[in-house]
């Protein structure tokens, strides 16, 4: 007896009424929090012109052909960006701060100035995440946010909640410890802008990838917030 096809499932189209099947949210990864920061591109794109910036004055002992020499650093890289046809936006960022790193420079007559305005932006990041927890809007809540629309509504779920400010207090306390440091350095007598290049990143990323770390663990931990209720659907 031949054998019988089975029977074909018709298809059934989505109901519209139902709206959209609500997205899971992404995976919050370390890598994602290292990349807000500008990754290892970013990594390049500020440090190289400020190493640069470094060796010259160390071999020049002079402070306008080091800052010559970081400008057409950062120069280049926009320009070998812009060749490979890759993102301005942080070769850009990088090369605003770099102007404002020389006109402190000339305005100091040293070094150190050039490091200054570094120093001065991370502390201040500090006071915003401060403020953002004062306020009851974490800066990692607001990242959440920004990072996936499905984590808009951290708000709503309370060990969501928790974890965001918990990170974001870190957050906080590891750009005082980086704009400490530095500051301690800059204020040390004798030419120190080597010294700050060098403490600087030795004390920059590695704060940055444990914050990370902890970010994930406890975003992770916390678990997804709440999908919003369509309306006509029970809560």
């Amino acid at each position: 007896m031949p054998e019988q096809a089975p029977d074909r499932v018709p298809d059934v189209p989505p109901d519209p009424d139902q709206g959209p099947v609500p997205c899971a949210p992404r995976d919050v990864t370390t890598s994602a929090f290292v990349e807000a920061f500008g990754g290892v591109r970013g990594l390049v794109d500020s440090a190289l012109p400020a190493t640069v910036f470094v060796l010259v004055r160390l071999f020049t002992h002079a402070l306008s052909p080091a800052l010559y020499a970081a400008v057409g650093v950062g120069v280049a890289v926009l320009v070998l960006r812009r060749v490979r046809g890759e993102s301005l936006q942080q070769a850009a960022s990088g090369f605003f701060g770099l102007a404002i790193a020389v006109v402190f420079a000339r305005a100091t007559g040293s070094g150190e100035g050039f490091f200054l305005p570094g120093i001065l932006t991370t502390a201040l990041t500090g006071v915003a995440f401060v403020v953002s927890l004062l306020v009851r809007r974490p800066a990692v809540g607001l990242a959440l946010g920004a990072f996936d629309p499905a984590y808009a509504r951290w708000a709503e779920h309370p060990p969501l909640v928790r974890a965001v400010r918990l990170a974001t207090a870190f957050w906080a306390l590891t750009f005082f410890i980086r704009s400490g440091v530095a500051y301690g350095v800059y204020r040390r007598a004798g030419d120190n802008d080597g010294a700050l290049l060098i403490v600087i990143n030795v004390v920059k990323w590695p704060l940055i990838v444990i914050a990370a770390l902890l970010t994930v663990a406890l975003v992770r931990g916390a678990g997804h917030p709440p999908a919003p209720v369509e309306p006509g659907e029970p809560a």
